[in-house]
């Protein structure tokens, strides 16, 4: 079944041009041939065949940030610590390829739980991730910039819809979907679960304590950084504004769905509240360092209500709340 989706995913992928669900394709696939070779040693080699493909990828995209940066307008401290996290990031990805370093760094993450091919994948993922925040952040503005100046917004149907099945996809495999766990065991790890009465009240309260906490700090922001604040209401706005209804509906669900099973159900129980919240914001680049941290307080509630309640209700909660504020952008 795996291999099936996965062709036919990554194809359509290809063909549309989709790079980020093509990228998410290549992702769920190394998470099975990951899982299979912690199940069966025999695999192994196979696995090891295609093991540095994060690494190595990581550690260009580093290059090429460091590049960047260089022929960018950041000067003096600034364009040190740009580009000294960008280099430190390189090093650290292909330092992750060896075993006593990916170990290391699967134990940190993961609460000390044995390493295995899964969870040096996941770990190098989790720190590429959370390094390529800050230089990513500056390096891309350009790319920021281009948006705002364009007539219409990026977020074609095709790219959200596809971006949902990608993060679904690598949710299940990161987990061992097929591989080690059945349909039943694969929901419970994930935190999936129907809805019941009280879980919808918490999703609607959910909704507008975050409306209430973004709401306040876009306020603070607003105050204390104006320019920051007109910033991130561009970008909001360039996102909205080309977006029909269904289009709205479509993003409020790849988000909501898509980064919720990703990161609060799969791993969240394994990072914690705090990491899989940083991890979080380092997704959302395109905003401010103000905007980032009040995405970052919105993490750390989504998955406060996910540990107290299920990764269903986050999705209801997220989802709704972005449906919401595209509408009112």
């Amino acid at each position: 079944m795996w291999l099936i989706a996965l062709l036919i995913v990554g194809g359509v992928s290809v063909l549309l041009g989709l790079q980020e669900a093509a990228a998410l394709t290549v992702l769920t696939g190394l998470f099975v041939a990951a899982q299979a070779a912690d199940l069966d040693p025999r695999l192994r080699p196979l696995y090891l065949v295609v093991s540095w493909i994060v690494p190595v990828t990581g550690a260009a995209t580093f290059a090429g940030l460091t590049w960047m940066l260089l022929q960018s307008d950041a000067t003096g401290w600034l364009l040190v610590a740009l580009a000294g996290v960008a280099i430190l990031g390189a090093l650290a990805a292909l330092l992750s390829m060896l075993r006593p370093c990916s170990d290391a760094l699967s134990l940190r993450l993961f609460r000390g739980d044995p390493p295995s091919h899964s969870s040096r994948l996941a770990a190098r993922l989790v720190m590429l991730g959370l390094l390529l925040a800050f230089p990513a952040w500056y390096a891309l503005s350009d790319v920021t910039a281009d948006l705002l100046a364009g007539p219409h917004s990026p977020l074609r149907k095709e790219l959200l819809g596809s971006s949902l099945v990608g993060y679904v996809l690598l949710a299940l495999a990161a987990v061992g979907f097929l591989v080690r766990r059945d349909l039943r065991a694969t929901l419970d790890r994930l935190g999936l679960r129907p809805l019941s009465g009280t879980d919808l009240a918490v999703a609607a309260l959910g909704v507008v304590g975050l409306a209430v906490v973004n709401g306040g700090l876009e306020l603070a922001q607003k105050a204390l950084f104006p320019e920051l604040w007109q910033s991130d209401q561009r970008i909001s706005q360039a996102i909205a504004s080309q977006l029909g209804p269904a289009q709205i509906l479509l993003l409020g669900l790849s988000a909501g769905i898509g980064e919720e099973i990703t990161l609060r159900g799969a791993l969240q129980p394994r990072l914690g509240i705090v990491v899989t919240s940083l991890l979080f914001a380092a997704l959302h680049v395109q905003y401010s360092w103000f905007g980032m941290m009040v995405i970052l307080v919105l993490g750390l509630i989504l998955g406060i209500i996910r540990k107290r309640t299920s990764t269903t209700v986050a999705m209801v909660v997220h989802a709704v709340y972005d449906v919401l504020a595209v509408f009112a952008t």
